[in-house]
């Protein structure tokens, strides 16, 4: 591996996660909100105050469309660099490197303050880059694991990342499985605030477990507001 080119991929993957298409998307949906501060609800009643711009807070502000949109676009500026990065460069390590950098260019944004999201999209982006087989089955089993084995939410929602690590090792990609770790690490350090309240309420009792995927299906609607958005179509008027 060279070393400038290994920092000329840092830089590219780092730019182009600096994209902030939960912004752009913002704007163009909710005008009028801000949506790097949200408020999250979770199961049970419970509330958690995000910081932060991603397809979750724009999906809590604009609804479940608008947080698809960006969450695509998020993964789109980690895929095509990813992408480019296999083809120009075969078995060299300069994709996994812009495959991370561009999660960390999501969190801290050099063009927004470096307020960013947390970065799931385009850990998502670059994982379908580098391996598409990996995603399905560690999302999967990540999400099966977190609500059979430890009935919570974070759990569940973050397994499947924590899982690319061992898939990678087991793949004998090593190169790829540090990309993975360092990932898992910037979302663990772009998340401490939330992570903390998350915990204090989990230790109080105001969260309950999980008892089934269907709870997870749910609690990740009640956080994002697709529920409240399909209750409100439910019981509007018809039109004439």
């Amino acid at each position: 591996m060279k070393l400038l080119r290994a920092i000329g991929a840092a830089l590219i993957g780092y730019l182009a996660g600096s994209l902030s298409s939960g912004r752009l998307v913002g704007r163009l949906f909710s005008p009028d909100e801000d949506v790097s501060s949200t408020t999250l609800e979770l199961p049970g009643g419970a509330t958690l105050e995000y910081e932060g711009v991603s397809a979750t807070s724009v999906a809590a502000h604009s609804g479940p469309i608008a947080g698809m949109l960006t969450g695509t676009l998020d993964m789109a500026k980690a895929y095509v660099p990813t992408s480019v990065a296999i083809r120009v460069w075969p078995n060299k390590p300069y994709a996994a490197i812009i495959a991370a950098a561009a999660v960390a260019g999501h969190n801290y944004p050099i063009y927004h303050g470096f307020n960013g999201g947390r970065g799931m999209a385009p850990y998502m982006g670059g994982m379908l880059a580098m391996d598409p087989v990996a995603i399905p089955i560690t999302q999967v089993a990540g999400i099966t694991i977190g609500v059979g084995a430890f009935r919570d939410m974070y759990a569940a929602y973050m397994g499947g990342m924590w899982l690319t690590v061992p898939w990678f090792l087991w793949r004998r990609r090593p190169a790829e499985a540090l990309s993975a770790l360092a990932t898992n690490a910037l979302f663990t350090y772009a998340s401490r605030h939330e992570l903390s309240r998350y915990f204090e309420m989990r230790r109080s009792g105001e969260l309950g477990d999980l008892s089934s995927l269907r709870d997870f299906a749910r609690s990740y609607d009640t956080m994002t507001g697709a529920d409240q958005e399909s209750s409100d179509d439910g019981n509007s008027e018809p039109r004439a």
